[in-house]
């Protein structure tokens, strides 16, 4: 390779091409500082080797961006101490995290302890009511009254119909299914509410059906840590499904928070029931099924049930006074213990 020579009487040494730049990297992505690699050893320093080992290894998900984003703002950071990992242990502090945080819900929020009972295992003991605290959730009735006067309600669908599609060269129409709104099911529901008693023989408003759909099932609330929780939630399905879908459209309202059976509940049972080292999965089972039970005690209050029966009065937000029937027409839950 031709070099430029050296004219010591030249003020200026000339650039030599053949010499790479050193440099340092800035920023995620930049060129490494380049050394010498011993061909036996090929990292930097016994560090780097205990960092690249690390990523090489268990979990195949560790990038070269994230390796790095380790280095630089963990271990590099000016508050990292190795002293304070001595008795470090993820699992432990994602629990103590999870315990600390403090979930925030609106004021017509309210939190109760729900009883079950679980059997002892045995015809000589009796039965015991176990506490299981942190249930949270909203009045049904309250929910709907709260849709059917705000501007979600401008959406509604209040009268069923059916939906046809016209064939080219045919004589005979062909019955289209898109939403519940038009589906049989929901015109059925409509006539009966419409011959259903309102309690109050003067009243003339006109009945209409708020068509719910529930949904439940357990959400991890981060890709990393423990914490979950259990909502249901609830839909009207006199919305399309296409304005349900969309993420911020609100159309899916927060019923209930189901609480988790923590490890002092599973101690309280073990310590209860006499086969429990033999068949707690069963007991598990059968106490998650008990407390689905209560909590649809809860949430089917008297308010929900006379509003099955009799219709609630609300001034929807056309202005319009109505009497609502609620109806249930589909509930998908997932089952923790399959």
């Amino acid at each position: 390779m031709y070099r430029p020579s050296y004219d010591p009487d030249d003020s200026i040494m000339p650039e030599d091409l053949y010499q790479p730049h050193l440099s340092t990297f800035d920023a995620i992505g930049g060129q490494p500082e380049m050394i010498d690699r011993h061909p036996g050893f090929p990292y930097k320093n016994k560090t780097v080797q205990l960092i690249m080992e690390w990523q090489n290894t268990g979990s195949p998900n560790k990038s070269n961006e994230e390796v790095t984003r380790l280095v630089r703002d963990v271990v590099l950071h000016h508050d990292f101490s190795v002293d304070d990992l001595l008795s470090f242990n993820a699992t432990h502090e994602n629990r103590i995290a999870d315990e600390a945080e403090q979930s925030t819900f609106p004021q017509d929020f309210q939190q109760i302890s729900m009883n079950i009972e679980v059997p002892s295992g045995t015809k000589d003991i009796l039965p015991k009511m176990l506490s299981i605290p942190g249930f949270t959730f909203r009045k049904l009735t309250s929910l709907i009254r709260e849709e059917f006067e705000g501007p979600m309600f401008l959406k509604f669908h209040l009268s069923p119909f059916k939906l046809f599609r016209k064939l080219s060269g045919g004589n005979e129409d062909k019955r289209v299914y898109s939403d519940i709104s038009d589906s049989d099911v929901f015109i059925d529901e409509h006539d009966k509410v419409q011959r259903a008693p309102t309690g109050d023989r003067t009243c003339k408003r006109k009945k209409v059906v708020a068509a719910l759909m529930f949904w439940s099932d357990a959400t991890h609330l981060a890709t990393f840590g423990t914490a979950k929780m259990w909502p249901i939630y609830m839909l009207f399905s006199n919305i399309s499904k296409y304005e349900c879908c969309k993420p911020n459209s609100g159309a899916t309202k927060h019923v209930a928070y189901i609480p988790e059976f923590s490890d002092s509940l599973h101690n309280e049972i073990k310590e209860f029931h006499v086969k429990w080292d033999t068949q707690h999965r069963d007991i598990l089972t059968h106490c998650r099924r008990e407390l689905m039970h209560s909590i649809w005690k809860v949430l089917l209050d008297d308010d929900f049930i006379r509003a099955y029966e009799f219709g609630l009065v609300a001034r929807c937000q056309d202005g319009i006074e109505r009497r609502i029937y609620p109806r249930i027409f589909t509930y998908s839950a997932d089952y923790p213990e399959k």
